[in-house]
């Protein structure tokens, strides 16, 4: 956090995320030059490859690290890399790429609190004809210490079910979760969504500032309940701007379509850039 604190929150150097995500023990940290050197496992592949952050020496940073992740793992490539980092790469050395399907979408909260008056064709529609169906929903409040866990581990197999996975246990997503289950910290927390006291869906943030909140795990009944995703963000939204909290980091989307359609529907602030690095010989 020494390290990571002087950059936006970037949700690949979040540590929780980093330890949740980990479901096979194999991210590896270290430092070169008082840089934070990942090696991480494609959300995807599972494929290896570096990152790093930080301000110092960073051209031979980049140098060392491709060399050492060529001689490794036989990959010429760095992913990952915010674009602070990439501001000091020079591209006459390095071949410096966008990578789209890793930016971090970043949302303001005062936007997303507002979503219940958002125009007929939206977000907000569905907000408003949830509340009607629903009147007397209830949403609780929950931290790392008094959480319902049980309760959401039913939900994530029902949001399976609901999918026609026939075993949620071998998601890797699953497996983050179950970790992320583990970790007591006062920033986590946990907003529930009930329906005739039955919990319907649950999300999970942490509070990284009083400037920039993040979002972890999500889960809902869709299928008896439309719109509950909006719902639940809108009631997140609600409760972060009572806290003072400015932006909400809703993550990537990894380049999978329905997941980008479902991020760029909510009109995002702006993009936490992050860039693919090669040497050009």
């Amino acid at each position: 956090e020494k390290i990571t604190e002087k950059y936006p929150p970037y949700s690949d150097f979040n540590f929780f995320s980093m330890w949740s995500w980990d479901i096979y023990n194999t991210v590896t940290v270290s430092q070169l030059k008082k840089n934070l050197i990942v090696l991480f496992n494609d959300y995807l592949s599972g494929e290896k490859f570096f990152s790093f952050i930080g301000e110092d020496e960073i051209p031979e940073t980049v140098s060392e690290l491709i060399s050492f992740s060529k001689k490794k793992y036989q990959i010429d490539f760095l992913r990952l890399i915010p674009e602070e980092v990439v501001n000091a790469i020079p591209t006459s050395m390095f071949i410096v790429e966008p990578d789209r399907n890793s930016y971090d979408y970043i949302y303001s909260v005062a936007h997303l609190a507002n979503m219940d008056n958002w125009s007929q064709n939206s977000s907000g529609k569905r907000v408003r004809k949830f509340i009607r169906r629903n009147i007397n929903y209830t949403i609780k409040r929950f931290s790392t210490y008094d959480a319902p866990k049980d309760e959401y581990r039913k939900m994530f197999k029902r949001w399976a079910t609901n999918k026609n996975i026939d075993s949620h246990f071998g998601l890797n997503e699953y497996k983050a979760f179950e970790r992320f289950l583990q970790i007591e910290d006062k920033n986590i927390k946990f907003i529930s969504l009930y329906v005739n006291n039955v919990l319907v869906g649950f999300t999970a943030y942490e509070i990284l500032s009083n400037d920039f909140a993040t979002s972890h795990f999500a889960k809902a009944d869709v299928t008896h309940f439309n719109g509950i995703y909006d719902v639940l963000n809108w009631e997140e939204a609600k409760l972060l701007k009572e806290k003072g909290i400015k932006y909400f980091n809703w993550e990537q989307d990894l380049g999978i379509q329905e997941l980008r359609y479902a991020k760029e529907k909510y009109k995002h602030s702006f993009f936490l850039k992050k860039f693919i690095v090669n040497s050009i010989n």
